[in-house]
């Protein structure tokens, strides 16, 4: 520690990251990302709405207890660590939201007008990448190497269908991944 720069550590009685509190915290940001379309948990602002919303929530909740409000420490000791379980949560609701637009897709793959080779094709790396989202759920960059070949062929589908499904996976490819 530098002299004259005090620091919070987890488990002082300044320090908001300890115990049940870390995990409420945590589980409070989840459920306000779990709510977002794709798009919105792609968006750096959307999130740091949820995480401004989460660090208000509580204060609130600290006041209550304490009669006071968070520090700039804590808020800081806050912040630090919802931006870690941000990234984490955007990970795992992108994976789990994939997961089931692979099972549409899947579902949905025999009017899509593609040839049946194309179509085997599809529905093989559909499998794939859901098989891989469940068995590691959280979303990876290599995914959107699948969803490259993947659109790949859906473009080769009529219009009406491929552009269906193509809007629907873009979303995971969006521009301001921050949490990547």
């Amino acid at each position: 520690m530098r002299r004259g720069h005090a620091t919070v550590d987890i488990g002082d009685r300044e320090s908001i990251l300890a115990g049940d509190d870390r995990q409420s915290i945590e589980e409070h940001l989840d459920d306000l990302i779990e709510r977002m379309t794709v798009e919105a948990r792609n968006e750096a602002w959307s999130i740091d709405d949820a995480k401004t919303r989460t660090v208000s929530w509580y204060d609130r909740l600290h006041r209550h207890y304490h009669g006071v409000p968070l520090t700039k420490g804590q808020v800081g000791e806050l912040n630090g660590f919802l931006d870690d379980a941000a990234a984490d949560s955007v990970r795992k609701w992108n994976a789990r939201q994939l997961s089931a637009e692979m099972l549409s897709l899947d579902a949905d793959i025999d009017r899509s007008g593609l040839s049946g080779t194309e179509q085997e094709m599809l529905r093989a790396q559909a499998r794939g990448l859901r098989e891989d989202l469940e068995s590691s759920p959280r979303y990876r960059p290599e995914h959107d190497q699948q969803l490259a070949s993947m659109m790949g062929l859906i473009k080769n589908a009529p219009v009406a269908w491929a552009e269906e499904h193509l809007l629907r996976l873009e979303a995971y490819r969006g521009r301001h991944r921050w949490w990547l």
